[in-house]
């Protein structure tokens, strides 16, 4: 009985040792297959930093660093000029585009007027010319108001 008690006790013992080698075995082919990920996700190294390093290679790769850094607060400094620039430019169209927009209405109003006067309706001629503004008339405008008005009052 102690034989087969024994037996079962080395075949229980090589069990856990056959299952502890397997998983780590295991762990070995995960970290190595972890370690070439990780090498694969690493950005490049860059050929300068792999070179025979020198008393100076610290100071030289700071003052490297120092003129990227320079040329990147100029590049900085000239693109936030050209916003204000282009800011500049764009409040400027959208006043002339809100001058345009009031040019346009007075220009449907006065047209609306005229006909009105055409078709002999002198009330909705007379409404429509009394909501045009005549101080923000263009030359071209005061003509045509002009007009209509001396044909209105007629």
């Amino acid at each position: 009985m102690t034989s087969k008690k024994n037996n079962n006790d080395n075949k229980s013992l090589f069990l856990y040792t056959s299952l502890i080698f397997i998983v780590a075995i295991l762990l070995i082919i995960i970290a190595f297959f972890g370690q070439t990920n990780m090498q694969k996700s690493q950005p490049p190294v860059m050929a300068e930093e792999t070179s025979q390093p020198s008393n100076n290679g610290i100071t030289e790769r700071a003052s490297v660093l120092s003129e990227e850094n320079r040329v990147l607060l100029e590049e900085k400094t000239r693109l936030e000029n050209e916003l204000k620039e282009k800011e500049e430019i764009i409040a400027g169209l959208k006043k002339e585009n809100t001058l345009l927009n009031e040019q346009i209405e007075t220009n449907n109003l006065l047209m609306q007027a005229n006909g009105y006067l055409s078709a002999g309706n002198m009330e909705m001629a007379a409404e429509k010319l009394n909501l045009v503004k005549y101080d923000s008339l263009t030359s071209d405008q005061q003509i045509i108001y002009n007009k209509v008005k001396n044909k209105l009052d007629k």
